[in-house]
């Protein structure tokens, strides 16, 4: 299916995350096609990582404490020989340095995938060390790119600018937008419904507005809570969690709104609760693709998103939803109402989203990254 045959996906971590997940859509349609490895530099206990082990997928725990843990990069080199690996696919920057430097070691050729921005690793409550630090890194990681792999794909035309903007070299990157499993998604209205209402506790008719995040810096969220107040008779369901739930559960009740808020948490079954909803709301500060955008627009979802990164690339605004300025809470709120309140537009949005998803599916994806595998090898 792919060329060369023998491929290594190298990633951060396994735990949740758009990256991450990507990994197992990948080994779902792979499957019983090609001989398919995944390493990971730590968190091999994540939740992806659970999901490869019901699919069969050998992964290698790394066990790197850090970007100079000799031993475990040593183990990195190990597996690539033993299983006579033939191409390397880093996600996410450690991955793309170490990928890049075992191609150099083991003359193996690595590609990289990066998903993010670096301005979406930073926040104003970073110390100037660790912006020291972040800024250090994406050098390095640039400078061995250029250097050592092959191609580096970029998961949207906007993170391609950015990195261009920033030296790295423009014959190297290939722009391959991600894809998802369509079919996962479509599912009927009335039973999702009926499941989000019994496990949520939300009266029945009552609009849903449904976000899905991991509940970290950059996300938003806060801005969503923001908005809520001036949002008309909807309720708002967070699915996700992260480091800042408490905080921002805080800030809801702080605004008025925690009995409009439902904090799902993390949930496995995204896919069965997404088209019970009414409208997705994406009020990330900085994005470079999300994939669950496409997730929602399959469920039949229209989108309300922040106009940054590679998100329009994703949402048109008038025909599947609405972009507004980012950090904007009452742009936000308007468009919620705008959309809420016309039926009209709802139906014909959800029809839309629906049928624009297709053009991200997993196949017309992989079909892309064959593309790229190819060239790669030749």
């Amino acid at each position: 299916m792919t060329a060369p045959a023998r491929l290594l996906w190298l990633v951060d971590s396994l735990g949740a995350g758009g990256a991450e997940a990507l990994v197992v859509t990948y080994a779902e349609a792979v499957r019983g096609k090609q001989p398919f490895f995944v390493a990971c530099l730590s968190g091999a206990d994540g939740v992806n990582a659970q999901r490869l082990q019901a699919l069969d997928v050998p992964v290698i725990d790394l066990r790197a404490r850090n970007l100079r843990d000799v031993a475990a990069f040593r183990r990195l080199l190990a597996a690539i020989r033993e299983h006579r690996i033939e191409l390397i696919h880093a996600h996410l920057t450690y991955s793309s340095i170490w990928s890049a430097i075992a191609s150099r070691l083991t003359g193996v050729p690595a590609i990289a995938s990066l998903h993010v921005s670096p301005r979406a690793t930073r926040t104003l409550k970073d110390s100037a060390l660790h912006r020291v630090a972040t800024d250090l890194r994406d050098r390095l990681m640039r400078a061995i790119l250029n250097r050592w792999s092959r191609l580096v794909v970029m998961v949207s035309g906007a993170l391609r600018d950015d990195y261009l903007a920033r030296g790295l070299r423009a014959a190297k990157i290939r722009v391959v937008h991600n894809g998802i499993e369509l079919d996962r998604f479509r599912r009927p209205r009335e039973e999702s419904r009926a499941r989000l209402e019994r496990e949520l506790d939300i009266p029945s008719g009552v609009p849903i507005v449904a976000t899905v995040a991991v509940l970290r810096p950059k996300k938003g969220i806060e801005v969503l809570l923001e908005a809520a107040p001036k949002v008309r008779n909807a309720l708002f369901v967070i699915i996700g969690d992260g480091p800042l739930r408490e905080e921002w559960t805080r800030l809801a009740a702080s605004l008025g709104v925690a009995d409009r808020v439902r904090w799902a948490g993390y949930r496995k079954d995204v896919d069965a609760l997404l088209a019970g909803c009414d409208l997705f709301v994406h009020p990330s500060l900085d994005d470079a693709f999300p994939t669950v955008l496409l997730e929602a627009m399959a469920a039949g979802l229209p989108i309300v998103a922040s106009r940054v990164g590679g998100i329009p690339e994703i949402v048109t605004p008038g025909v599947t939803g609405e972009l507004v300025p980012p950090g904007d809470a009452p742009a936000l709120a308007a468009a919620i109402n705008a959309l809420l309140g016309s039926a009209d537009t709802m139906r014909l949005m959800r029809a839309a989203a629906e049928s624009h998803a297709s053009r991200f599916s997993t196949a017309a994806w992989i079909e892309r990254l064959t593309a790229v595998y190819r060239e790669c090898a030749a």
